[in-house]
């Protein structure tokens, strides 16, 4: 009986934290500490995963990637603590590794296993990677695989280098430094697994505010500087309060429900951004309705549902975490999240999108009788292509989405696009994501291009043969032909018309300072010799500061992640280092900010052209001995150790030699921001023998970068 007692004694004062447990009553709470990380089973059978923000009787926060979900406890089944979190979060993150099949998403998951100690199924996760993308370096390396003078060597030929005193930069083994002892390591101490994710690891050093920066500012200045960052910081939060007030919201029973003239909006976040919403949803009716003047072929208002966060749109709808909304043509509702989707992304471009689409449906009696390219191509039109003028409360149309433009523009010059003889009638099996940036430039061709009122016209009567009939290629080239010609002279003169366009400016120039609404970020230039050149950006650029007659450049630029998912550290390990590295030479790495935010920082050098090869070294020596790496593993190491003893050149020395012989090469450093789906990029491009002397005001301009705190909807 007393051993019955001090059993039972046990299990409540110390408890099983691996194992499920349940409250009997609703107010109860479960102890938790603040960043444990759980799931949370709610009654209906749905998950949260994340990082406990706080916890109380009537409520519990969690945090993930995609912010705060607040869940009332009467909702809760059970919370789930322990090993078994990342046992189940690992089957959750493989399932959706599975269904977006790319190698960064496999890798991804692969770093995540192995942070965690989970080193089989780490393993398994780089093997799956390789299996998608046979040459994915990221994956290789975390395998053990290593580069030997630009060729792959596998895991056991790369352990006898290291062995042997050989260290690795990225992918590549470089020989050991000059008076390094070469011969087998003396075996390391076991290092203990690792239970949690330490991002910045790998990270050799930091860089902070220099003096180069502080040295221009006079003791009056340096104070203003530091009322100005203090400022931000206190903007930041009053914003960061606001959102998680917004992304709180209140359950969904109780949500606001607005009725107005062409739909009826849902949303249970704060009252004020339903009422924005609702302004958004009838702005966008009316810019399309004066395009698309048909009668409603449908009574009913179509139901715009808004989630207040992200996390309960995937709850309540079952959707992957790479899906902004959607719309269902049997009810015509539109269902999305409210949210900031990184650092330029919001929930009008999703609404905008899938609305046209409720739109179409609201005047179409068969979207079916229309191919894709019509669909689609007016969505993202609108979609990608429209912003809002909040003061006057209206949708601007005709604008010119950079990722969409530089896809067709790159795709028309290497002949990938799909040509309007085929594009007309491509069956809805075999139009994919390729096809969006097809479709917005026949779209916007035909709207805004050098025969408008033309090609309005061919919209229209295309729209009205499709209330009709089902319509193809054949209704599409009897109206290239009726308006343009036909449909290789209107193949033609679209391709000159879209390969002319520029994207519109990413914002304004005032004085010293560049400011972007739209992208949400300010820079001020160091001083007067800089000079910023908007007619000359390229590619992601959004702005480009130059000295005059020279090469020294100072520019931002917008990256993509293809992982929303995917943590900043993994994104830079799998995407964003390995094509610095296959495009420049000596990439390292270091911490940093940009703007008081922390940054990923890199410096790196053009690559050096390569030499000519002679004849004799393309067909093989003379003596038929084969390449390196072709024999045993022994004679290769043999024939490398050779070189153990020579110095690697110095990257600053790469150039050296008279200006006739060897290119002028740039050095680069990068401060990289990143957020959930894209990522500022602030680069320095200076020659080599300027860098030092101008990279003071690189930094000055990173030490003015400002994120703006705004809500863009």
């Amino acid at each position: 009986m007393r051993w019955t007692f001090l059993l039972l004694l046990s299990f409540f004062v110390v408890g099983f934290p691996a194992l499920a447990f349940s409250p009997s009553w609703s107010s109860a709470t479960y102890c938790l500490v603040a960043g444990e990380r759980v799931i949370v089973v709610l009654k209906d059978g749905s998950e949260v995963i994340g990082e406990v923000v706080e916890e109380n009787a009537q409520r519990i926060s969690v945090s993930s990637v995609f912010g705060v979900t607040s869940i009332e406890m009467d909702r809760v089944e059970s919370i789930i603590r322990g090993e078994e979190v990342d046992r189940r979060e690992f089957d959750q993150r493989q399932k959706r590794a599975l269904r977006r099949g790319s190698a960064a998403g496999w890798y991804s998951l692969g770093v995540w296993a192995q942070e965690r100690g989970l080193a089989d199924k780490a393993r398994s996760s780089f093997e799956s990677a390789l299996d998608i993308d046979p040459e994915h370096e990221p994956s290789k390396i975390a395998l053990g695989w290593g580069k030997v003078e630009g060729e792959w060597k596998n895991p056991e030929e790369i352990a006898a280098l290291l062995d042997k005193g050989w260290r690795r930069d990225g992918a590549n083994l470089l020989p050991p430094r000059a008076g390094t002892p070469v011969g087998p390591k003396k075996p390391e101490p076991k290092k203990p697994e690792a239970t949690s994710p330490k991002p910045d690891s790998t990270r050799p050093g930091r860089i902070s505010t220099p003096e180069s920066v502080l040295g221009k500012l006079s003791p009056k200045e340096q104070k203003r500087r530091e009322t100005e960052l203090e400022r931000r910081r206190q903007e930041r939060l009053k914003f960061e309060q606001g959102k998680r007030r917004e992304y709180e919201g209140v359950p969904w029973p109780r949500r606001s429900i607005i009725k107005s003239r062409n739909w009826q909006i849902e949303c249970n976040s704060t009252p004020e951004v339903a009422r924005t919403y609702q302004w958004i949803m009838e702005a966008l009716s009316s810019t399309l309705g004066k395009i698309f003047k048909a009668p409603d072929v449908r009574r009913q208002k179509p139901v715009v549902k808004i989630y207040r966060n992200h996390d309960e749109f995937m709850l309540k709808t079952g959707m992957g975490g790479g899906v902004g909304g959607f719309y269902q043509p049997d009810s015509q509702n539109v269902v999305a999240y409210h949210g900031t989707f990184g650092l330029t992304g919001t929930t009008y471009t999703v609404l905008a999108h899938e609305g046209t689409h409720a739109f179409q449906g609201k005047k179409l009696a068969r979207m079916t009788n229309y191919p894709n390219w019509f669909i689609e191509g007016m969505a993202v039109y609108f979609g990608d292509g429209s912003k809002l003028d909040y003061k006057k409360k209206r949708v601007v149309t005709g604008l010119i989405p950079r990722d969409r433009l530089f896809h067709i523009q790159e795709k028309i010059a290497e002949g990938r696009h799909t040509q309007l003889s085929k594009l007309g009638g491509l069956p809805r099996n075999r139009f994919s994501g390729t096809h969006y940036a097809d479709s917005w430039a026949v779209m916007h061709y035909l709207i805004n291009g050098p025969e408008s009122k033309k090609g309005q016209r061919f919209l229209v009567d295309y729209w009205k043969l499709g209330e009709k009939r089902r319509v193809g290629q054949r209704q599409f080239n009897n109206l290239a032909e009726r308006y343009f010609g036909d449909v290789d002279q209107m193949e033609a003169d679209w391709q000159k018309y879209v390969l002319s366009l520029k994207p519109d400016p990413a914002g304004e120039i005032d004085g010293d300072h560049f400011v972007s609404m739209d992208f949400m970020f300010s820079i001020s230039r160091p001083d007067e010799k800089w000079e910023y050149v908007l007619d000359e950006i390229q590619d992601r650029d959004l702005v480009l500061m130059r000295i005059p007659e020279t090469r020294n450049e100072i520019r931002v630029r917008i990256l993509t992640k293809s992982e929303d998912s995917q943590r900043p550290q993994d994104w830079i390990d799998s995407e964003l280092l390995p094509a610095l590295r296959k495009k420049y030479r000596d990439v390292r790495s270091f911490s940093g900010d940009l703007g008081g935010l922390d940054a990923y920082v890199f410096e790196f050098y053009d690559r050096p052209p390569e030499p000519e090869k002679k004849e004799e070294e393309q067909d093989g020596s003379a003596d038929g001995e084969q390449g390196a790496g072709a024999g045993d593993t022994k004679s290769f190491l043999q024939k490398l150790t050779m070189a153990a003893q020579q110095e690697p050149p110095d990257p600053d020395d790469g150039e050296k030699g008279t200006a006739e012989e060897a290119p002028k090469l740039l050095k680069h450093r990068s401060y990289v921001l990143v957020g959930v789906s894209n990522a500022y990029e602030l680069r320095g491009s200076f020659e080599q023998t300027q860098f030092d002397e101008l990279l003071g005001d690189l930094e000055w301009v990173a030490f003015s970068f400002e994120k703006i705190q705004k809500n863009r909807w």
